[in-house]
């Protein structure tokens, strides 16, 4: 797990993509401390979040709930927030195409989504089920492209 303090505090998590991934990631670093930020593009669950309601039948309310009541998660469809966050986890589908290979739209928009806002420092985890050597040969030349930063 990621600890890093920055100025006294616990480093500041963001999850991109919501989904059966995305969102546990975000309950357990809320359940152990961390101040997470939720990002998706999908509004209603944004809003059913931001009220402390599961939209995953697996993950209870309750779990969501606390953890917004004490201000532990947030959540929002404003990519900006990517420049206050110290390590950003992307959780994004990659479905499979026609010829079995794995669709890295959703990769590449939320690359382009993200890369504006990113800063010196930041760690970006990709954390989608895809083919060896992604990071290096979609993800990074997509922020590359779009942010005066180098991946390194």
């Amino acid at each position: 797990m990621l600890i890093k303090k920055i100025n006294d505090k616990k480093a500041r998590v963001g999850v991109v993509g919501l989904g059966y991934v995305g969102l546990p990631l975000v309950i357990s670093f809320g359940k152990a401390g961390f101040n997470v930020t939720g990002l998706d593009i999908d509004e209603t669950k944004i809003e059913k979040l931001a009220k402390g309601e599961s939209y995953i039948r697996h993950i209870p309310s309750d779990d969501i709930r606390n953890l917004v009541d004490a201000k532990l998660i947030e959540v929002s469809t404003d990519f900006s927030i990517v420049s206050r966050l110290d390590c950003i986890l992307i959780c994004v589908p990659t479905p499979l195409g026609a010829n079995r290979e794995p669709n890295m739209d959703y990769i590449i928009s939320t690359a382009r989504a993200i890369s504006p806002f990113l800063t010196k420092d930041q760690i970006v985890i990709l954390e989608s089920t895809t083919y060896p050597g992604t990071t290096r040969e979609v993800l990074a030349r997509e922020l590359e492209s779009a942010s005066p930063l180098k991946a390194n």
